[in-house]
């Protein structure tokens, strides 16, 4: 599911620099331009997004890149390219507002969430306008502790020293029955706890990529 550090991206820096194409959503880079399909969460349906920044999560000597979209409003979401039984998806996510957390899951359901077994079922607990398409209505707890890291920018361009600055996490994740949602808690060593709702689309869900101004496209 995962692919080793900076290779996956693939390594090795040509002797001068060459016009990039945009074959796949893990060319991107930061200041690159991607639109989406029509899909059924508005925030995203046919809209267009610069990639902001890329950051990095590290499990063991493998890595998840992370992109950060922002719209035209400033809107922010998260999307990865996730791997299973050899079949590549989108994974778009929202990271939800601690004043907002308790909209989606209460106290008890958080101590659930970390503390159940896996299959545990857990129904938020309500479906308010904001996050109405990326809330599915009952999940089964999936993985309980994976350990992690985050790095803060993109893993194919940090120095080691820079890789080395990471912050531990642990997290659980659960998803609905149709594999189609996920709710994801992130909790850091410095207690800091994170909620992302993610939700998971076909790679064709990509309409088109641009490269950053100035670069050429596919």
């Amino acid at each position: 599911m995962f692919r080793q550090l900076k290779a996956l991206f693939g390594g090795g820096g040509a002797q001068r620099p060459k016009a990039r194409q945009l074959n796949h959503p893990r060319d991107l880079r930061q200041g690159d331009i991607i639109k989406f399909r029509f899909l059924d969460q508005p925030e995203i349906s046919g809209n267009t997004f610069e990639v902001a920044q890329v950051n990095t999560y590290l499990y063991g000597s493998i890595c998840y890149p992370e992109l950060v979209l922002k719209d035209r409003t400033n809107q922010l979401i998260y999307l990865m390219v996730e791997e299973e039984d050899g079949d590549e998806y989108l994974a778009l996510s929202r990271k939800v507002p601690k004043a907002q957390v308790p909209s989606i899951l209460s106290p008890e359901q958080l101590t659930l969430f970390k503390e159940g077994s896996i299959g545990q079922a857990l129904t938020p607990t309500q479906h308010s306008d904001t996050y109405a398409q990326w809330l599915a209505k009952q999940y089964n707890k999936a993985d309980h502790q994976i350990k992690g890291a985050f790095i803060k920018g993109d893993a194919r361009f940090l120095s080691d020293a820079e890789i080395e600055q990471r912050e531990h996490f642990i997290s659980f994740t659960a998803e609905d029955s149709d594999e189609e949602h996920a709710l994801e808690l992130e909790i850091y060593e410095s207690g800091e706890q994170e909620l992302s709702l993610s939700l998971f689309h076909e790679l064709n869900a990509i309409e088109e990529m641009w490269p950053t101004e100035g670069e050429a496209s596919a």
